[in-house]
């Protein structure tokens, strides 16, 4: 009986060096996930900026080309401008561009 008890003693130090040793890889990957976390938060913000500016940057685009296709349309058959057709036009473009380019911090 000695010797089986001494068989479980050493079964019941093992497993609880497993559960010790189990506890502590959780908390080190717990660590770890929360170091990979930061590490995309780091790298995913100067994406979301630069998007910001693309975008920004392609409605100043398609604006700028929807006022110069106005401009160049904006003659009366005798060749002259139009100026309150311009206008108008230019109103048209301004009112539909306004959502695109107004604060988002809403």
């Amino acid at each position: 009986m000695l010797g089986k008890k001494s068989v479980l003693d050493s079964l019941a130090t093992r497993r609880l060096a497993l559960v010790a040793e189990s506890d502590m890889n959780r908390a080190q990957i717990a660590h770890e996930w929360e170091a990979l976390k930061q590490e995309g938060v780091r790298l995913i913000n100067p994406m979301r900026r630069a998007g910001r500016y693309i975008s920004t940057g392609a409605k100043a685009v398609g604006a700028l080309l929807a006022l110069k296709k106005v401009w160049s349309q904006s003659h009366d058959a005798d060749g002259k401008r139009n100026w309150m057709a311009t206008l108008l036009q230019t109103a048209r473009i301004g009112i539909s561009l306004w959502p695109a380019f107004r604060s988002r911090a809403r």
